[in-house]
């Protein structure tokens, strides 16, 4: 009887949860910044329209202006709650702008003015006849 009983005992430590208690609380999930936005060319300059729909606390939204690959323009704003930010920035023709938009040191958003400058794509490999088709 004691050997069952220890059997049982012995067997029975594998099974036990590994949590207290049994089901733990629900965690809320931490509410997120989210932002949209657009960024369009007026005369001499760029304006950039940031929808803010949810913003947890008061903070600043750093906005990075690039023209080519250099930093034009560096702003800080400080936004308390949901809402549009307007944005007045400076526009050279024919080159590629960016917006950066960041909150807490880490990028949200991003928007595009012009188009890139990438190099072309590879040349195509030239068709060579197959062995055997007689031409």
């Amino acid at each position: 009887m004691a050997l069952l009983l220890f059997a049982l005992l012995f067997g029975a430590g594998g099974c036990r949860y590994t949590f207290w208690p049994l089901i733990p609380p629900e965690e809320s999930y931490p509410e997120r910044v989210s932002i949209g936005g657009e960024l369009v060319r007026e005369g001499e300059h760029a304006v950039a329209r940031l929808h803010v729909r949810r913003w947890p606390e008061p903070d600043y939204l750093e906005l990075r202006w690039y023209a080519g690959e250099a930093l034009a323009k560096e702003l800080s704003i400080w936004v308390e709650a949901p809402g549009e930010v307007v944005v007045t920035l400076p526009y050279e023709p024919e080159t590629y702008h960016r917006l950066l938009v960041i909150v807490a040191g880490r990028p949200v958003l991003q928007l595009d003015l012009g188009a890139p400058n990438l190099p072309p794509p590879p040349s195509a490999p030239d068709q060579a006849p197959a062995e055997g088709s007689g031409s």
